[in-house]
């Protein structure tokens, strides 16, 4: 794991950095970074279509792009805007996963955006009073969050697959 929370030096700083200092930071991670033999690199992004986003898109060779969104219509809309820098960017959307899933939030949004971008749905990450304060890897914790995960791993590697891109 790598994060610029890891340099901050008191945790409440809010990091104030324009296009080229978040350009520079990010192909710093990439290339220094000693990631070893990897099958897979997950990076989390913020959402929408920053600085951040577009850097990692432009400097790693990428397979695809899971985007994550939650029920809600605002959401959407950002992650679709997303989307459509993906593809103008000529790169592969694996899919949309619908996170906080549930009473809170609703649900059936990430699957109609999935709908409305011809994407492949991916699954729901619900989110659960037991879990949402408690700081621990909960898809370790608790069978039925590990299952929506899992579930979730095996439609982005489906969706590799379909891309010829699976990993060994």
């Amino acid at each position: 794991v790598v994060s610029m929370a890891f340099f901050q030096q008191n945790e409440e700083e809010a990091i104030i950095w324009r296009g080229p200092m978040i350009h520079n930071a990010i192909n710093q991670f990439l290339q220094t970074t000693e990631w070893g033999d990897l099958d897979y690199l997950v990076v989390d992004l913020p959402p929408g279509t920053s600085d951040s986003p577009l850097t990692v898109m432009q400097t790693l060779p990428m397979d695809g792009f899971v985007v994550v969104s939650t029920p809600q219509a605002l959401a959407n809309m950002d992650a679709k805007r997303c989307i459509n820098m993906i593809r103008k960017l000529n790169l592969n959307v694996l899919g949309v996963v619908e996170n906080y899933t549930g009473e809170i939030f609703g649900e059936g949004g990430g699957k109609q955006l999935a709908e409305d971008v011809d994407a492949p749905f991916l699954g729901n990450l619900a989110l659960r009073a037991s879990y949402r304060d408690n700081s621990k890897p909960t898809a370790l914790l608790d069978p039925i969050v590990g299952e929506e995960y899992t579930h979730v791993v095996k439609a982005v590697k489906k969706s590799l697959q379909e891309l010829g891109k699976e990993a060994g």
